[in-house]
């Protein structure tokens, strides 16, 4: 009996070691195909940036030293005032921390100190004097 056990018990790890290298194999194709599918990807991406550096360089040799001059310059302005709101937005958050600090009452306060009506009827009276 203890004989027959350990029979079956050797083929069950045979049919497990088996069934582990199956496994092993499909999971190694799908890899192979998953990482194939990223290489051909990557190349398509290479073969159309080295396309559009091409036109580019035939563009910019075409152009005429003053329109390169006014393209470089043109770029130089964006860059700095594309850094300058980058340099604005990372201010931002304190200055909503601020805004977030004042309460509703505070607003409610700020509120009643001018009565809207005094307020309309003295943008009225700029617009037309004759309003008392």
């Amino acid at each position: 009996v203890a004989r027959k056990l350990e029979e079956q018990q050797e083929k069950e790890d045979i049919r497990m070691n088996e069934q582990i290298a199956r496994n092993a194999e499909v999971a190694r194709i799908h890899a192979e195909k998953e990482l194939q599918g990223m290489i051909d990807s990557l190349d398509r991406s290479n073969e159309t940036i080295a396309k559009y550096l091409q036109e580019y360089q035939d563009f910019a040799s075409e152009l005429p030293l003053e329109k390169r001059i006014e393209l470089i310059s043109d770029l130089v302005k964006y860059q700095e005032n594309y850094s300058k709101k980058q340099k604005t937005s990372e201010k931002d958050p304190e200055i909503e921390k601020y805004t977030e600090e004042i309460s509703e009452e505070k607003i409610k306060e700020m509120m009643q100190l001018v009565p809207v009506e005094d307020v309309y009827v003295q943008a009225l009276q700029v617009k037309h004097p004759i309003i008392d």
